[in-house]
């Protein structure tokens, strides 16, 4: 068997499409086509069946393809060195592309193009918004680099670190003399509430299955996708926004909102970043992953410590 056959048997796995896979390998559309013939008499299926717009995998190249790219990754693994190779961020010359939700492109990416900019010249990012449809295809088909979301389900080769946990706070406009600094409960419930639902849209979150718990409800009048034009809304209309802590630190200050405690107890998450395991031995890859951690600890974490 021709192992120099599993890279390619992977990428057309990636892209669906022959002159995609070919694009990725720096190939020839008949040399892929001849591989792929290749690989078809070697394993006597026909692996991918072509469509109008690429191929699609049989049956039998989706039971093996987890255990040929696993293959390819530890094959990638015995050509490096045992010392792994430090990384002068001041040479990478490489454009990462960069899916962020609307939270963490306010918290994180500011910081981390200003510190690109200083130690990382030659780099480039480019930054998309978040889809939580198309997210996983974009880092499978090499489409991302870096994910920045909190993500309730678990994606298949996917690796991830936590940067940053938060739990959650109210703001309200300043001039706002309805509601006081030690909100109550009863004042939370009976004011009118914005909310942030990035995905699907809607006029329910997880505050509303808290409130259901503790016997109570809120009236949520407004519903917005990102949370900064939720605190510009916010900064001049009497509603209330429950949002993370740390975005609703630096609204405040930007929008002249007060930040209130919540008067009830609701779990926190995890602010983490994503990428395909393949790229998790990637020298210059793992330059940058270093450098964001670094970044956020830098912006929170050692300036929440400093004496």
């Amino acid at each position: 068997m021709d192992y120099n056959l599993f890279p390619i048997f992977v990428e057309i796995m990636r892209h669906r499409n022959i002159s995609k896979a070919a694009t990725a390998l720096g190939m020839t559309q008949p040399a892929v086509s001849n591989a792929l013939a290749r690989l078809r008499h070697r394993f006597g299926d026909p692996l991918f069946i072509r469509e109008s717009h690429g191929v699609v995998p049989t049956q039998f190249a989706n039971d093996i393809a987890d255990d040929i790219e696993h293959h390819v990754e530890r094959l990638k693994l015995l050509t490096q060195t045992q010392s792994k190779k430090v990384v002068d961020l001041s040479t990478i010359k490489r454009r990462f592309k960069i899916i962020a939700q609307d939270m963490e492109e306010c918290l994180i990416l500011p910081a981390l193009v200003g510190r690109v900019a200083k130690v990382a010249p030659h780099m480039q990012l480019e930054i998309r918004p978040y889809n939580r449809v198309t997210f996983s295809h974009e880092i499978h088909t090499n489409q991302a680099d870096i994910v920045f979301a909190y993500l309730r389900d678990i994606y298949k080769n996917l690796n991830s670190k936590k940067l940053l946990l938060q739990d959650f706070v109210c703001v309200s406009r300043g001039a706002n003399k309805n509601i006081s600094l030690e909100l109550t409960l009863e004042e939370y419930i009976s004011a009118p509430h914005l909310i942030v639902s990035p995905d699907k849209g809607g006029f329910r979150g997880v505050v509303d299955e808290k409130l259901k718990e503790l016997g109570c409800s809120r009236k949520v009048a407004v519903s917005v996708p990102h949370f900064l034009t939720g605190c510009q809304y916010i900064a001049s209309n009497d509603y209330l926004l429950t949002l993370p802590r740390h975005v609703a630190e630096q609204a405040s200050l930007a929008f002249n909102l007060k930040l209130h405690e919540l008067p009830f107890e609701l779990d926190g998450f995890s602010t983490s970043m994503h990428w395909h395991k393949r790229l998790d031995m990637d020298d210059e890859h793992k330059a940058i992953r270093d450098l964001i951690v670094d970044v956020v600890a830098d912006k929170f974490i050692h300036k929440n410590t400093a004496v």
